[in-house]
């Protein structure tokens, strides 16, 4: 009867957790009734909601539009205003570049290409595996690249497992032809044969389960970091740029696509060595002759690199379609970057009063995806073709022009509607009004006041101290959820303590991403979970080094040239927030 009724209760956990955390917390704007404890409120209702996720994730995202004019704090078309910010479009561009790229199979392409130029040596494989993972996540979403990579990696190592196998038979088939002895020795050769055999049989799976885990974690590793070095290549970088943007308004676009990238890239690289370091020396003993050596390759590894070389043939050569999406693609990338490149004068400052900001990345990113939607995927038109001009061929191509209908476009609506994740916008245009909510409420400046006690712990200390939390937290919740709740109060600690507020809020951020211990932490460490048929510790044991390693090469980054690209060292005239105007009725 007991185990029924705890059945009942977790079938309505979602229900009840829904019904009565609003409840709970409702003391809190009746008693203290003051802007910072309703907008508290809200921020605590919201925190429970996302971590517990008892409705979608989005859906939570929404509730700003509801409870910040109930409560007073914020109009309701100011709070929507705050769901169509730059970083939201600039991201919904990005995820429509990155959907084209996927569609034609650009990344297919790019990846077999790489692994025919890095070879079929384990060691020279993982690091390829790993390159060209984090290039793929830097340009599309994490979960394409490790769903695109996976089947990738599982398909090299059986093809280079039954190669090697076969060598070895063919060297013990060799070896017994060449003994010539009496019956009672061969006899007694058989039997030790067949216990060698049976040993070999044993190593031979063992050496290639451990390879695959190996493998499938320097994917989904790799996944995960190189999504920290575009700025919209993750949803925690996407939301530290509209947070800097909302809390910081005077801000001289110190964050762009530019900066970013000069900054996290180098990081990126950093970390993508360390972390094949570490599991070189956990899966495959890190040995330096056989890695870098310059040794014969064997037959198995030849006949790997065959089946790679013959897997890149089918795609043929490159079509229109795709040779005009890799030109688009390298188009936005290009404007990206020298829109406001910051070492020189940029092409949006050169055309267009860039003194008022009216050309932003965000600009870029749509202008390029209306390209998509009006260039077609063919260039084919059946007259072209004749040759004669009499009156029989102006009639075949009068009749062929009838008959003819315009190629689709390089990127159809219907496909975008079906893979466009519409829910990681609203989850970032509910973390930006959470954001403004607090700043018109004060309540960021209460946090500031609080957090004073913090100077007098050692700025390098509290970085070290904020990414290791950081890190850990998104273990356990989703790494979007802990960055909108932890931001604002990151950018109050940076005001209290009068630190530069990219010192405090850019680490932790990056952290964010550096979750490898557990499969619920992100999307490719749960999909690799499941396709590799990995343990809970088989993740564990490499995953809490490498969060360990990634914190140590952010903080790296940030005193070495992050120091010098973002000025860290003194607080900027910007973020000398004193006092926060207030828009409440």
């Amino acid at each position: 009867m007991a185990n029924s009724v705890v059945r009942r209760i977790g079938d309505y956990k979602n229900f009840l957790i829904a019904f009565l955390v609003p409840l709970l917390f409702l003391p809190l704007p009746i008693i203290v009734n003051t802007s910072e404890a309703r907008c508290g409120y809200v921020v605590l209702v919201m925190g429970l909601y996302w971590c517990t996720e008892c409705i979608p994730l989005a859906a939570t995202g929404l509730l700003p539009v509801i409870l910040f004019p109930i409560m007073g704090i914020m109009k309701s078309e100011q709070v929507c205003l705050q769901y169509l910010g730059d970083a939201n479009i600039m991201g919904a561009g990005g995820l429509m570049v990155a959907i084209a790229v996927e569609y034609w199979n650009l990344h297919k392409r790019f990846a077999l290409g790489m692994l025919m130029l890095v070879g079929a040596r384990p060691a020279l494989l993982m690091m390829g595996f790993m390159a060209i993972t984090a290039f793929i996540s830097m340009w599309i979403t994490n979960v394409a690249s490790t769903a695109m990579m996976l089947p990738i990696v599982h398909s090299v190592l059986k093809h280079l497992k039954e190669a090697e196998a076969q060598e070895h038979e063919l060297q013990r088939s060799r070896a017994r032809q060449t003994i010539h002895s009496t019956d009672d020795t061969v006899n007694k050769l058989n039997s030790e044969d067949l216990l060698s055999d049976e040993q070999r049989r044993v190593m031979h799976e063992e050496k290639y389960s451990k390879l695959t885990k190996g493998m499938s974690l320097s994917v989904c590793y790799a996944a995960s970091i190189g999504g920290t070095s575009t700025l919209n290549a993750s949803i925690p970088n996407l939301i530290l740029k509209g947070q800097i943007d909302k809390l910081f308004p005077e801000n001289k676009d110190v964050i762009n696509y530019t900066s970013w990238f000069l900054f996290s890239f180098p990081n990126m690289v950093l970390m993508l060595v360390t972390s094949w370091l570490w599991l070189q020396f956990l899966y495959l003993g890190f040995n330096v002759k056989n890695t870098f050596g310059c040794r014969k390759t064997s037959r198995s590894e030849q006949q790997v690199y065959q089946t790679m070389k013959s897997e890149y043939r089918k795609l043929c050569r490159m079509s229109f379609a795709e040779c005009a999406v890799l030109v688009l693609f390298l188009l936005l990338v290009l404007l990206w970057f020298t829109r406001e490149p910051g070492f020189s004068t940029g092409w949006a400052s050169l055309l267009f009063n860039q003194e008022r900001k009216f050309v932003t990345d965000a600009t870029v990113s749509i202008f390029i995806c209306l390209l998509f939607f009006i260039i077609p995927s063919k260039l084919e038109f059946s007259c072209w073709n004749t040759g004669s001009l009499d009156i029989t061929g102006t009639e075949t191509c009068l009749l062929s022009l009838r008959k003819w209908k315009a190629p689709p476009t390089l990127l159809q609506w219907e496909l975008v509607q079906k893979k466009m994740p519409w829910n990681i916008m609203l989850l970032l245009g509910g973390s930006f009004a959470l954001a403004r909510g607090c700043e018109v409420s004060k309540l960021s400046l209460m946090f500031a006041q609080t957090l004073e006690p913090l100077k007098n712990i050692p700025p390098v200390a509290l970085s070290f101290l904020l990414c290791f939390i950081m890190a850990m937290l998104t273990e356990l919740c989703h790494n979007a959820v802990i960055s909108t709740m932890l931001l604002p109060v990151l950018a109050s600690m940076a005001t209290a303590v009068e630190l530069h507020p990219l010192y405090i809020m850019l680490p932790p951020t990056i952290s964010a991403s550096f979750a490898f211990m557990l499969p619920v932490a992100t999307p490719p460490n749960a999909i690799t979970f499941s396709y590799a048929k990995l343990k809970i510790m088989d993740m564990v044991k490499p995953g809490l080094m490498l969060n360990l390693l990634g914190i140590l090469c952010v903080n790296f980054a940030v005193h070495t040239w992050g120091t010098a690209l973002f000025q860290l060292n003194e607080v900027p005239s910007w973020a000398n927030v004193t006092t926060i105007p207030t828009t409440a009725p």
